[in-house]
């Protein structure tokens, strides 16, 4: 049971540290105008060297969302 409990805590910590660094260079964002939200709606924040599969799927993920559910999705850039 204390080897559990050590396992669970070790990953835990593991995963924050591993998620702080992204977090922090994160500059590239894909963003949704989504109806009946009164802003605009984050749906993925990650660093600058992810812009060319967030442009990816904003074209065709951006064109499905557009089409079945009236959202408007666009790449912002810091």
């Amino acid at each position: 049971m204390k080897r559990l409990v050590r396992f669970v805590v070790a990953a835990g910590a593991l995963t924050v540290l591993l998620a702080l660094p992204s977090r922090a260079q994160a500059r590239t964002l894909w963003v949704c105008d989504v109806p009946g939200e009164p802003e605009p709606v984050v749906f993925v924040s990650a660093a600058d060297k992810a812009l060319n599969g967030i442009m990816r799927a904003n074209e065709r993920a951006g064109a499905t969302f557009s089409r079945q559910f009236g959202e408007v999705c666009h790449v912002e850039t810091g």
